[in-house]
């Protein structure tokens, strides 16, 4: 608009300067009429770039973020830092906290809620899948977005599609640093709620765990607990103490939410190292009311939630419509899991630790090393067997 109004102002100048100068001659009309036209031209263009900038911002899709809680400066957060960006862009984003297991029989009410006032898209975790799917066949005309989830495509509504993370890539990666770290020979995986994608993240842990053992000789061990929530840091924090006295264990990595803070804090309390995961936890506590967490927090395991809805929500808005009806993978050839390399890391982490983790990552990604995956297993019963033989 202020390109138009600056743009139209010159040709009025002009016409003004022509109208006063009554002996101008007419070569001086017609140069300031043919400025005038092309100013004109000029500012017309301009308002209908912004006139067509305009329609492309409302024509944006409306977005429903479905979660459990925020605030837990791990996963659902990702997802947040992720719509954040989204919103900026111009899209209509809504974010819908359910609240925890307790309120699982209100979920489906939330999403009807957010489907009848309109939302194109509804974008929530494996939590909500089986809801979602049911809806997708109720809502043909919505589009839903199960994330951190690995269903088949016969699965799958044709108006719905899942992002599944490597999460057992990056926590393979992790499972070495423990390993590397470990004074005692006993390492912690703590987790929220048991399911089929948090076994992975404790199978890709205990596979780095035992590849470090074999390449350099160790024999750390690895134990594992769950506190059943995602939002109980006390008992989180109890499971660990228990860990730490009765198992000696000295590297702690948790999967486990918002019930993760009890982890850091049993880690303080004792003096052990952590690990987080999914979003850079270090970052979110150094500059919190509790900053002496992030002295305890060697990495984190990242999960990119928040990246991945950018990228998909791009590529929708350039006519992408692949993704319907199938499951997406990402995982570190995608860039879309790994860990956090900061200042932090590389003054606590001695240097061929770190080197030998790099040199992981890139076998991975490649497809040179294979990480073992929890659905990789026959059943659950071959996977407690696994679990136990890493203790």
């Amino acid at each position: 608009m202020k390109k138009f109004l600056s743009v139209a102002l010159v040709a009025a100048m002009s016409l003004s300067l022509v109208a006063c100068g009554g002996s101008s001659s007419g070569e001086t009309e017609a140069a300031a009429e043919t400025e005038a036209a092309a100013a004109a031209e000029e500012g017309g263009e301009a308002a209908a770039e912004t006139e067509a900038e305009a329609e492309a911002d409302a024509e944006k899709p409306r977005i429903a973020y479905v979660v459990g809680n925020l605030g837990d400066k791990s996963f659902s957060d990702s997802g947040e830092a992720g719509m954040n960006v989204l919103r900026e862009e111009g899209y209509d984003v809504y974010t819908v906290e359910t609240g925890d297991a307790s309120k699982a029989d209100k979920y489906e009410d939330y999403i009807l809620d957010v489907l009848d006032q309109g939302y194109d898209y509804i974008v929530a975790s494996s939590t909500y899948m089986e809801i979602m799917a049911r809806l997708a066949e109720e809502y043909p005309d919505a589009k839903f977005i199960g994330f951190d989830e690995n269903w088949s495509d016969d699965q799958l509504p044709d108006n719905m599609t899942c992002i599944f993370y490597a999460q057992n890539e990056g926590s393979y990666l992790v499972g070495m640093l423990a390993a590397a770290m470990s004074e005692t020979g006993v390492v912690g995986v703590d987790v929220g709620v048991e399911n089929p994608v948090i076994n992975d993240f404790v199978t890709g842990y205990i596979n780095g765990v035992m590849d470090w053992n074999a390449a350099n000789g160790t024999d750390v061990k690895v134990v594992k607990a769950a506190c059943g929530s995602w939002t109980d840091p006390a008992t989180m924090k109890s499971l660990v103490l228990d860990q730490v006295r009765n198992n000696n264990a000295d590297v702690f990595y948790q999967v486990a939410g918002g019930s993760g803070d009890g982890l850091f804090e049993a880690c303080v309390e004792q003096g052990k190292w952590a690990i987080g995961v999914d979003s850079d936890q270090y970052a979110s506590y150094i500059d919190s009311e509790n900053p002496e967490k992030a002295d305890v927090i060697l990495t984190s395991m990242l999960k990119e939630v928040g990246n991945s809805f950018i990228s998909l929500f791009h590529s929708i808005e350039e006519g992408d419509d692949s993704m319907w009806g199938h499951t997406i993978r990402l995982g570190l050839a995608e860039d879309s899991v790994g860990y956090v390399d900061n200042e932090f890391f590389q003054t606590n982490v001695p240097e061929e630790v770190r080197t030998a983790i790099e040199e992981a990552k890139t076998k991975i990604a490649s497809g040179e090393l294979e990480v073992k995956s929890y659905y990789d297993f026959a059943d659950d019963n071959e996977f407690n067997e696994y679990v136990q033989n890493a203790g």
